[in-house]
């Protein structure tokens, strides 16, 4: 019998600096959203909001490191990443594995108790162990 290969998964957060930023973040997640539709070895994706709250959350699922690496790479990802120093405040993502095409928020966001890699507008795309403690705000979400 065949054993089907584990998907690969994304789990990210963002902190938005401003609620003037939220239409020019929520359109780009839109463009981003069907760029990764696009993307052969795409499986599903969802973007949670908590308004009033400034929370965004994304997880999406591929069938592959290649086809997730592929997305980052899409002009429309690319654009996303540049702006968020004008968008955010704080981000964090994780990958991880599921044998499910299904993965649910509440396991999604368990990841990001210990994310791969932290984003702070002076500090981008830093491994999650060299951020200081104060890039987990008290009452931030995601935290442990």
């Amino acid at each position: 019998m065949h054993e089907a290969k584990p998907l690969v998964c994304s789990v990210t957060y963002l902190r938005v600096r401003n609620p003037l930023v939220i239409p020019a973040f929520v359109l780009q997640s839109f463009r981003v959203a069907r760029a990764a539709r696009r993307t052969p070895g795409y499986v599903t994706h969802h973007l949670l909001g908590l308004p009033p709250f400034p929370f965004f959350f994304t997880y999406s699922v591929w069938e592959s490191p290649e086809a997730m690496n592929a997305f980052v790479a899409t002009s429309e990802h690319r654009t996303a990443m540049a702006a968020m120093a004008r968008w955010g405040r704080l981000g964090k993502f994780a990958r991880f594995s599921s044998e499910k095409r299904r993965v649910g928020w509440r396991r999604a966001l368990a990841h990001l108790r210990n994310p791969d890699g932290v984003w702070t507008p002076t500090g981008a795309h830093r491994r999650a162990e060299d951020v200081p403690e104060q890039a987990n705000p008290p009452g931030d979400v995601t935290a442990a």
